[in-house]
C-alpha cells in the first residue's frame, strides 16, 4: 500500500487557542476511515487544513508522498464535499451546471470544457443516480438530491482522495442511509481513499475499515472499526449516552454483515 496522506504533529490555532493539537495521522491507499468527534472537536478544521484552506501553526503535511507545499496542484487530486452546497439557489443553474463546477475547478473558469471533461461529468451524474435530474433547476430539489449533486461534483474530478464533512447532516433517516450506501459504493467502484467526518455515530457507514476518535482537539483513539467502538472509548465523546449508542451501532454492524 502507498501513503495518500500523512499528518505529523499538527497544531492549528485560532484566537490563541489550539483547535487541533499534536495530531498525527496516516491514510493509506484504499482506506475508508471515519473521523468521529463532538461538535467543536476539530474535525472540520482538519479537513479544511488538508484542502489548504487553513495553514497549521506547526507540523508537516504530506499528500501523495509529497510535502504539501504547493497546495494548488495537489488539491486537484482531492474531491471535497463540505457540509453545505455553496451555490446560490436563486441562480438559474441546472444540476449538470453545478456538477460541472468540479471540472472547472481542475483547470480554471477561463476555459471551455473538453470531451474528457464532459465524459467525466456525465459518468459522475450516472454513478450517483441523478441522470433523471440533470436538467432540473437546483432550487427545486430535496436535501438528499442536493447531497447527491455534491458527491457528483466531487467525483467528476476523478479524485484519488475523497473528503466528506458530515454528509448526512440535515437529512432524514431514509436519505441518510441512501447517502451512506452511495458513498460506500463510490468508494469501492472508483477505488477511492475516503475520509468521512461524522458526529452522529448512529449514521456511520458500517463498511469503514478504520475509525479515529478526536476529543478536545486531540486524537484519542485510532484503529480497526470494531476495536475503536467500545463503551470506554465512546464515553470520551458521548459521555453517559455511550452505552446506548454502542448498542445501536453493534446492531447496525450485525445487520450489515448479514447482508454482505
Amino acid at each position: 500500500m502507498s501513503t495518500v496522506l500523512h499528518l505529523e504533529n499538527i497544531y492549528v490555532c485560532r484566537s490563541r487557542r489550539n483547535v487541533v493539537e499534536d495530531f498525527t495521522f496516516t491514510l493509506e491507499r484504499g482506506d475508508f476511515v471515519a473521523l468521529i468527534g463532538a461538535n467543536g472537536s476539530g474535525k472540520t478544521t482538519l479537513l479544511r487544513m488538508i484542502m489548504g484552506f487553513l495553514r497549521p501553526a506547526s507540523g508537516t503535511i504530506c499528500l501523495f508522498g509529497q510535502p504539501a507545499v504547493h497546495f494548488r496542484q495537489l488539491r486537484k487530486r482531492i474531491g471535497y464535499v463540505p457540509q453545505a452546497l455553496s451555490v446560490d439557489f436563486k441562480m438559474p443553474m441546472s444540476v449538470r451546471n453545478v456538477v460541472s463546477m468540479g471540472r472547472f475547478g481542475l483547470a480554471g473558469l477561463g476555459r471551455r470544457l473538453c470531451v474528457e471533461d464532459n465524459e467525466a461529468i456525465d459518468n459522475a451524474i450516472r454513478d450517483v443516480g441523478i441522470k433523471h435530474l440533470r436538467d432540473r433547476p437546483i432550487g427545486h430539489l430535496s436535501g438528499g438530491e442536493l447531497q447527491k449533486i455534491q458527491l457528483a461534483r466531487a467525483v467528476c474530478q476523478t479524485p484519488d482522495l475523497l473528503l466528506l464533512d458530515e454528509p448526512t447532516s440535515n437529512l432524514d433517516l431514509g436519505a441518510q442511509r441512501e447517502c451512506l450506501d452511495l458513498i460506500c459504493r463510490l468508494h469501492h467502484e472508483r477505488q477511492l481513499t475516503t475520509l468521512i467526518v461524522m458526529h452522529d455515530i448512529k449514521a456511520l457507514p458500517i463498511y469503514c475499515n478504520r475509525a479515529v476518535i478526536i476529543d478536545d482537539a486531540r486524537k484519542v483513539f485510532d484503529g480497526p472499526f470494531r476495536n475503536v467502538f467500545t463503551e470506554t472509548n465512546l464515553a470520551h465523546v458521548y459521555k453517559q449516552q455511550a452505552s446506548a449508542i454502542l448498542g445501536e451501532l453493534l446492531t447496525e454492524l450485525s445487520a450489515g454483515e448479514m447482508h454482505t
